[in-house]
């Protein structure tokens, strides 16, 4: 969903746009295996997949992978198509919020006992393929949101709710003119973070298990009148201006790695830093990223097993998910990685660690847009409390599912 790095070079993006194909030159392989991906977001990640690719045929002799890139606005798309004409790939790539979808419909298998070891990836990160219990894919990289400061302004990182509501306070009664933090809105990126503070309130967005809404509960609420009440001194007349952070008039905003990259070559001048997210009851935060699964109608689904694997050893996981823009999902790979992390890409270490996973159901993505989202700027624009807003997102989201609680 969200990436890990963009940097510079914007005529590199176009290549995003540019569907390939690879392959072994081997024509007469034995077995051909298709997976699909997102295109490269750059060349050098492209040589990443390569590479992996190439070691792969190398340990599997009489096997070609053929890998098609397809842009990602397109790429479901042409899933869907793929799926309807029978012209399935082996396996694939999909967006977290996917898995419970196809795998409820039977379009992508589960994954057979003892593939993987599952105690090596991250929980949050593995929990994004798991569906009423059983595991339909395996986490090829995730990412998540952290707070970044000014480090003129905001010397020590705010820990807890209570210390990020005095420092927003502190930094906008001394200027009037600079906002406390930039607030997220009620849109679908602002839904997809807002889970990260009502876990760290302790709470949960929904029981899958047990057919239950749950923001709507004291945790939602109050995760969602802390927004309300950091506007107070983050005022939007403020934080609607252009990269009002990166400008020096926000001391504070929620954001991902991919900033960091952006905001060094941009603001080079801009001393800033960050931090986990502040929590009232317990560390937590949101998750993205991407997954493989095994397409039910493929061809070759032991040696789709086997492939994504082999893009998930630990010794393999670290060059992927830098090629894809995000975290390695298992822990080995992570921790390798951390001793060269600098503080600003250890702090989204830290937070991928207690990162919660999405409710599993296959309208998660419909909900967050079109029912979260909306009640989330209600009550940041005034026009319903906290609790008004969540009731009646709630109620909205039990109708969609048909649950009763």
């Amino acid at each position: 969903m969200i990436r890990r790095v963009t940097s510079t070079a914007a005529a590199l993006a176009l290549l995003a746009g540019l569907a390939a194909c690879g392959g072994s030159k081997d024509a007469a392989a034995a077995t051909t295996l298709t997976y699909w991906m997102f295109a490269d977001r750059t060349p050098q990640a492209g040589q990443v997949v390569e590479k992996l690719r190439a070691g792969f045929e190398a340990a599997n002799k009489g096997v070609a992978v053929k890998i098609v890139k397809i842009p990602k606005d397109d790429y479901n798309t042409k899933l869907g198509t793929a799926l309807a004409t029978g012209s399935v790939p082996d396996a694939g790539t999909l967006d977290q919020p996917l898995v419970a979808r196809f795998a409820l419909d039977g379009t992508i298998k589960e994954v057979p006992a003892g593939t993987v070891d599952e105690k090596a990836f991250y929980e949050g990160a593995l929990t994004t393929n798991r569906v009423d219990g059983k595991l339909y894919g395996l986490p090829q990289d995730h990412t998540t949101v952290g707070l970044f400061y000014n480090k003129t302004l905001v010397p020590v990182p705010p820990k807890t709710w209570d210390e990020l509501k005095r420092v927003t306070a502190e930094i906008h009664q001394k200027d009037p003119k600079i906002a406390g933090i930039v607030v997220p809105k009620g849109d679908g990126y602002g839904g997809w973070m807002w889970p990260g503070f009502v876990a760290g309130a302790g709470g949960e967005m929904a029981s899958v298990k047990d057919k239950k809404v749950l923001f709507d509960q004291p945790p939602a609420v109050e995760a969602l009148q802390l927004w309300v009440d950091l506007l107070k001194s983050s005022p939007r007349e403020i934080t609607d201006s252009d990269k009002p952070f990166e400008n020096g008039l926000a001391g504070m905003m929620i954001s991902g790695p991919w900033d960091v990259a952006n905001i060094k070559d941009q603001f080079p001048d801009l001393q800033f830093s960050v931090a986990p997210l502040p929590y009232k009851t317990e560390p937590a935060g949101n998750i993205g990223g991407e997954n493989a699964v095994v397409f039910s109608k493929g061809k070759n689904p032991d040696l789709a097993w086997k492939w994504l694997k082999y893009l998930t050893d630990p010794a393999n996981n670290t060059q992927l998910a830098q090629a894809l823009g995000g975290f390695p999902s298992t822990i080995a790979a992570a921790e390798r990685d951390a001793a060269t992390f600098g503080p600003d890409q250890a702090a989204f270490l830290e937070q991928l660690k207690v990162a919660r996973a999405r409710p599993a159901v296959p309208q998660w993505i419909q909900i967050n847009d079109e029912i979260i989202a909306p009640a989330i700027e209600s009550a940041l624009s005034g026009k319903a409390t906290a609790q008004q807003a969540l009731t009646g997102a709630a109620d909205k989201t039990r109708t969609l599912l048909g649950w009763t609680g």
